[in-house]
């Protein structure tokens, strides 16, 4: 039997014997294409060699790319073949070859390598493709009765997100038998039962879809194929599921052997879906992305707690999902070895965000129930927005769950309610995927076509003789531009850096026969400079040879900080290990700032660790060396990668000596002595499971130090002292303001006891219990609980229920007497089921609870329905 890793391995070496790059698996973050969520296909890396907008660095080239979807996410577990998380096997080629050696390859490997059996073969084709049939049936001896013709919807592929290469396609089946069928007689690809299964599409390149939707001819034909590869384990393992192939296999054995529970019936779906979505979550954040409540994380988010819920079907009470995280990485970190680095980070993610979830999972689905029990299935009757809301927002189920749920009992969910309901927090979750903005910016792509590469001289020149190659105001190209004109420019050489790598883009002059262009950010498209700027003085022309010089005080402190980011990460991987990578990073003259995996807050004693060994390697002055070499060697020689970056054949490597090695383009000091000083100004958490440094060196330190010493001066001229007695001055003041603060405690007991006394004097009588209800301004949930306290000491047997607007938010507090609880009334049911009447959530005890939320209107509503909980519960 073929494994999984067979079928990897095989499809590698056969492409690569066949003249093909190997190109390893892109992230699942896709690359500057801000129109994709994830990568979801194979020829996603590879959409600017389809569009012509880059250099060839080669014809032919093949992948097993990983790929994340969730379009169906409700289905995985369910069916037979849904995945969030897959791989697709593909063979590409940019104007190399095409349809006929594509269809070769495929039948080729199909019958010769994997050993399918060729009558088992049918395939698809598009509707006019005429071309296709000819080579299915004279050149590769395929029936023609199982060449069958399928409109666009079936066989026109394309494009992998709002535009890009697109084309006509043809699809392999494997007839799988009449026992998979429909059994009808004319059953065939296309029909929608089990029977031919669709295990590779060879996509024919021809167009390429702009974001209007417009089909442009391609500069160079293409092939783009994509084949399943835990589809393809499937037919080849004979085996019903993608979870019943080896690798999965693997994984729902040990879900079943760590639970104590078999694998059948009722646990093979909750089984899947943990096994599935750990695997997803295991490779999405080994790339960076971590569960949030926005973007791409939300995505995240909703995956591992719909795994929750499952795996509490199965009566698992306690974080489980993060122990599937090491048989994944055990399974597939030979192919993936970057999983094994990211694997500690991982589960302590995946650990804390489970923890955090099963802390309201219980109440959210108690909750959930009750609301569910009052909907008859079928009636008509919706769950509301403004439930699903609360469940959102006060449970922290993500919308499809709740819906998710829902459906299972038969029950819709009110979705423009839910919508509207969000209205009011949708910034925090909205996120922009449309590129660039609608400036110059929209005039890029057209000049990375008409000036073609630029050549940087920026490593070792600070200036540049230059000639203009285009000029775009805001109207698009130009032959001039006139002082005070705002543009671009492109070179054809210059010393200017162009934005990457987390490294701005330098500013400067571009200066000519008395014209002078003050250049204020340098962009990098491809391998096009753009300079951005405005004309100051004179007249600059199309075609002009200029003198191009950057600001070099600017470039060196922007240096001084990019190398000390190299010192910064070998520093932390020394001190809080391995696993450490770099998440993302920013660099200017001031400052930088260093996002990197880990798992937990650091500690003072580590950021000081971290501090003093980058300045030691700073003060130990080494040499700061780089050298150009193909990527295989340099990662073997242990370069250290940004891994959603992606680079060329042939890269840069800049090397501290004895203590750094990473692949960068960006500019580096010649030796660490020239960053003079590193100081950590703040360590943070930007997201789970990431943190994140902000630092400086040389200036940023200097006006870090002016602006302590400022501080440190008024506060001595404030308290009328000098500097040595500051400290003293300091705790004489905090002492005197903890006695005063035990005098307003005191008095404000003694207002306690004058409200309560007001307030006993308004109780109603409710069977056995006294009931005390006010809606209060400006106090605070100490000040409430006192105030109820105070009641309940002088009224036996009362229920006091006390809400507050406080800080434009709302705060409500239940308290009653230990007779009122032997009549029936429970403080921590009440509050759970008012509390949504505010907005928010909460719960406690029988005899106290609290809970707070966003709608301070809402409290007169609160306080009624806790008078009529207490009718219900003491008659």
């Amino acid at each position: 039997m073929l494994t999984v890793m067979d079928l990897r391995k095989s499809f590698v070496e056969y492409f690569k014997a066949k003249g093909h790059k190997i190109v390893p698996s892109s992230s699942l973050l896709p690359k500057d294409d801000p129109t994709l969520l994830f990568t979801t296909a194979g020829m996603v890396q590879f959409k600017p060699m389809f569009a012509g907008t880059v250099e060839l660095e080669y014809t032919r080239a093949a992948s097993v790319q990983k790929c994340l979807r969730t379009s169906d996410l409700e289905n995985v577990g369910k069916t037979k073949r849904h995945l969030t998380f897959f791989e697709m096997l593909g063979n590409f080629s940019f104007g190399d070859y095409f349809k006929k050696e594509a269809i070769e390859f495929a039948w080729d490997f199909s019958t010769s390598v994997m050993g399918i059996n060729s009558e088992k073969i049918w395939v698809s084709i598009y509707e006019d493709d005429d071309e296709a049939f000819e080579i299915w049936k004279n050149d590769i001896g395929v029936p023609e009765h199982k060449i069958v013709r399928l409109g666009k919807a079936d066989n026109f592929w394309g494009p992998a997100g709002d535009s890009g290469a697109c084309g006509p396609c043809s699809e392999l089946y494997i007839d799988r038998g009449p026992e998979f069928g429909c059994g009808s007689d004319d059953c065939k690809p296309g029909c929608e039962c089990e029977r031919f299964m669709e295990y590779w599409n060879l996509v024919f390149n021809q167009f390429n879809q702009d974001i209007n939707g417009n089909l442009n001819p391609l500069p160079r034909t293409g092939i783009d194929t994509g084949m399943g590869l835990e589809r393809l384990a499937t037919l080849l393992q004979g085996v019903d599921s993608v979870y019943e192939t080896d690798e999965f296999k693997t994984l729902t054995e040990f879900i079943a052997s760590e639970s104590g529970i078999k694998y059948e019936g009722d646990a093979v779906v909750p089984m899947r879906v943990m096994a599935e979505h750990a695997r997803s979550l295991t490779f999405a954040m080994t790339d960076g992305i971590y569960p949030s409540n926005e973007g791409r994380g939300y995505v995240l988010r909703r995956i591992l707690r719909r795994a929750l819920r499952y795996s509490r079907q199965l009566g698992i009470k306690e974080p489980f999902i993060h122990r599937i995280v090491d048989p994944v990485v055990s399974i597939m970190g030979e192919f993936y070895p970057e999983l094994a680095q990211s694997a500690r980070n991982i589960k302590s993610v995946i650990e804390s965000e489970e923890k955090r979830f099963l802390d309201t999972i219980e109440n959210g689905m108690s909750r959930l129930d009750s609301i569910l029990s009052g909907i008859e299935p079928g009636s008509g009757s919706r769950l509301s927005g403004r439930d699903a809301f609360v469940l959102y927002d006060t449970f922290g189920f993500p919308y499809e769950m709740t819906a998710e749920i829902a459906a299972e009992r038969g029950v819709p969910v009110d979705r423009k309610g839910f919508e509207a309901e969000m209205e009011s927090q949708r910034e925090r979750g909205r996120q922009s995927w449309k590129a660039g903005d609608e400036g110059l910016e929209r005039f890029f792509d057209e000049a990375v076509k008409q000036c073609g590469d630029t050549v940087f001289t920026g490593y070792t020149d600070e200036s540049s003789k230059s000639e203009i190659s285009a000029i775009y105001t805001e109207d698009g190209a130009s032959d001039i531009i006139e002082p005070g004109q705002r543009a671009f420019l492109v070179l054809d050489r210059t010393p200017f850096y162009g934005e990457s790598g987390g490294q701005v883009g330098d500013i400067g002059l571009i200066a000519a026969d008395g014209a002078r262009f003050r250049v204020l950010d340098t962009k990098k498209n491809h391998r096009t400079v753009i300079h951005l700027g405005e004309l100051e003085s004179g007249k600059l022309k199309k075609g002009q040879q200029v003198t191009a010089e950057i600001d070099p005080v600017n470039r060196n402190l922007i240096r001084a900080n990019h190398t000390a980011t190299h010192l910064l990460q070998a520093a932390l991987r020394k001190v809080l290990g391995e696993h450490v990578k770099q998440a993302g990073s920013i660099v200017d003259s001031e400052k930088m700032r260093f996002d990197f995996s880990h798992f937990s807050a650091m500690t003072d004693e580590e950021i000081y660790r971290v501090e003093e060994l980058v300045n030691r390697k700073i003060w130990e002055n080494r040499e700061v060396g780089t050298e150009i070499m193909p990527l295989e060697k340099a990662v073997e020689s242990g370069a250290m990668a940004v891994f959603d970056e992606k680079y060329e054949d042939t890269v840069r490597v800049v090397s501290v000596e004895g203590f750094s090695k990473e692949l960068c383009g960006g500019t580096h000091v010649s030796n660490t002595g020239k960053i003079g000083v590193f100081s950590i100004l703040r360590e943070m958490s930007p997201g789970a499971g990431v943190r994140r440094i902000e630092a400086a060196t040389l200036r940023g330190v200097l006006e870090r130090y002016k602006e302590r010493e400022r501080f440190s001066e008024e506060i001595c001229s404030a308290l009328n002292i000098s500097e040595r007695d500051a400290l003293k001055r300091i705790a004489e003041i905090q002492e005197r303001l903890r006695g005063l603060e035990k005098e307003i405690k005191k008095l404000k007991g003694n207002d306690a006891a004058s409200a309560a006394d007001s307030l006993i004097a308004s109780a109603k009588s409710i069977g056995p219990v006294k009931f005390v209800s006010k809606a209060l301004s400006g106090a605070d949930g100490n000040a409430l609980k006192s105030l109820a306290d105070a009641v309940r000491e002088k009224l036996p047997d009362s229920v006091v229920c006390l809400g507050s607007e406080y800080d434009g938010k709302a705060i409500l507090v239940y308290a009653a007497t230990s007779s009122a609880i032997k009549a029936g009334f429970d403080c921590g049911k009440a509050m759970k089921q008012t509390a949504a009447l505010v907005g928010g959530g909460g719960g406690g005890r029988p005899d106290m609870a609290q809970a707070g939320g966003k709608n301070p209107d809402g409290i007169p509503g609160a306080l009624q329905a806790a008078e009529d909980f207490v009718k219900n519960a003491v008659s």
